[in-house]
């Protein structure tokens, strides 16, 4: 379109165009991508050969040969697992141009830290903001609220690599980030169909103001793990490789711009990861604890299953977990030489190793951030107690807003067994939740069908008889009912009633 507004420019006053004119026409881009390259806009990327072996996902630097843009990959994985080598192929030959050429079977794609933040600073306006953000540890706490991060202890406190205030220094760009790790289906998250799963790793600058520091032109996106499955326990390490190496050179010595939008002289600018934001499985896996199912389930104290459990909640007792015993901790189990050796070290720590645990400053305890984005806006909360912690409440004393108000008073429910009342129970809490909308698609229904004909069947039978739904069955002429016929009974008692 722009080429076609300068063609009708030229041609105003005559109809002839010069060889000159055409020669401009003819170089005119016929698409971004040249201008893109003239000036500099694609973002810096490096492409690593990934262990496509799905216990190990070692990662590989590519090398190139003086002069050539051709990486250089080894052809077996160099990862090491308790002192042998992995050696899992990890290239395959393609065929371009009539020439073989070996490329990596599973790849991942880092997109330069560097590069991304010297175009982030060549705003001068965005650079004027980010500078800006360390006013706010000196200004006066009113009525004690706290509206940003730059309000928390944490960065109020928080040291640079001279032991002095990470924000004091005004001539170097002192900045702070946040880590986000987070696993999606991209084949839509279905309950039916294939589980894919592939992660995102992405930084925000906490120096921004809240209402720029979520928008996509500010966010760095670092790379997209491959699926179509999660990296298991620690191989995650090996994608976070590349990230913890340039923040590494961003603490010290720091990473000197030759220009940026407000210093046209250059300028020192020294960075730190201060928070991890994510989920409550990712963020276990990411900073290096074990899940919350394992006996060491907090990761800020030492509390267990086994002593003080779920249910103490006198948190005055409660002894903190250390940044020095999480790193001893996660070296011991870094350093296993043997599978058991290293079971073992998990089994009394709940830690494990985790790369950000390079970066000298990061704080295991203090820097996961509790996850209240899927707690509070997507409504997980009793996901997350039932099915992450195992605290499951009992299912008559949860509050609800059901449109059924059901009670079984028959005094045969009290004879029951029970391991039969714990169907008993969990039949009831189905009965007054409202399904009407689930059961009206055939997968709801049916999802819904084998929940209710997956309980014992005097439960179903004496449900059946004091509500006084009668079965269905699929052949009238049957006279013994089972469990799917008093279970499509009830179902249908459901649908009519909520």
């Amino acid at each position: 379109m722009l080429q076609y507004l300068v063609q009708l420019c030229i041609m105003r006053d005559t109809d002839k165009i010069s060889q000159r004119d055409r020669r401009l026409l003819s170089n005119f881009p016929a698409d971004p991508r040249p201008a893109q390259k003239a000036l500099h806009l694609d973002r810096q990327s490096t492409i690593l050969a990934i262990c496509p072996d799905d216990s190990c996902h070692q990662s590989h630097k590519p090398t190139f040969n003086p002069g050539s843009p051709i990486p250089i990959y080894p052809k077996l994985c160099q990862g090491l697992h308790f002192g042998k080598r992995c050696e899992e192929e990890l290239l395959r030959p393609k065929h371009i141009q009539g020439n073989v050429v070996f490329l990596p079977i599973k790849t991942f794609v880092y997109f330069d830290l560097k590069d991304w933040m010297g175009s982030l600073l060549s705003d001068s306006d965005v650079e004027t903001k980010m500078d800006a953000a360390w006013t706010q540890i000196t200004e006066p706490r009113r009525s004690g609220t706290m509206r940003d991060i730059f309000h928390g202890e944490m960065l109020r406190d928080f040291k640079g690599h001279d032991r002095k205030h990470f924000g004091s220094e005004e001539d170097e760009g002192r900045y702070v980030f946040s880590l986000g790790v987070d696993f999606f289906n991209p084949l839509s998250n279905k309950q039916a169909g294939k589980k894919v799963s592939v992660g995102i790793i992405s930084l925000i600058c906490l120096n921004l103001p809240p209402d720029l520091r979520y928008k996509s032109e500010h966010m760095c996106l670092v790379g997209i793990i491959p699926g179509p499955h999660e990296p298991p326990l620690t191989t995650l390490n090996h994608y976070l490789t590349p990230l913890v190496d340039d923040f590494l050179d961003f603490w010290d010595p720091g990473v000197r711009f030759s220009r940026t939008g407000g210093h046209n002289h250059g300028r020192l600018v020294r960075c730190a990861i201060v928070c991890v934001v994510c989920d409550l499985p990712a963020a276990r896996k990411t900073s290096g604890f074990g899940p919350s199912s394992h006996s060491h389930f907090c990761a800020v104290c030492h509390c267990t299953r086994q002593n003080q459990g779920y249910n103490d909640i006198n948190y005055h007792a409660w002894r903190k977990r250390t940044k020095e015993e999480c790193l001893a901790s996660a070296k011991a189990f870094d350093n296993a030489q043997t599978k058991s050796e290293q079971d073992a070290a998990f089994a009394s720590s709940g830690v494990k190793w985790s790369e950000l645990l390079r970066l000298p400053y990061f704080d295991p305890t203090r820097f996961v951030v509790i996850d209240a984005m899927h707690n509070l806006f997507l409504g997980l909360i009793n996901e997350h107690f039932q099915n992450i912690l195992g605290i499951r409440l009992d299912k008559d004393k949860e509050q609800r807003s059901p449109t059924i108000t059901i009670h079984f008073t028959d005094t045969q429910w009290d004879n029951l067994t029970e391991t039969v009342k714990k169907d008993s129970r969990r039949l009831l809490a189905w009965l007054r939740m409202p399904l009407n909308q689930e059961l009206s698609t055939p997968e709801g229904y049916n999802s819904w069908f084998k929940k209710f004909a997956g309980l014992r069947l005097t439960v179903l039978q004496l449900a059946s008889d004091e509500i006084g739904c009668p079965a269905i069955p699929t052949d009238h002429r049957k006279t013994k009912m089972c469990r799917g016929d008093y279970a499509r009974g009830l179902l249908h008692w459901v649908c009519d009633l909520s």
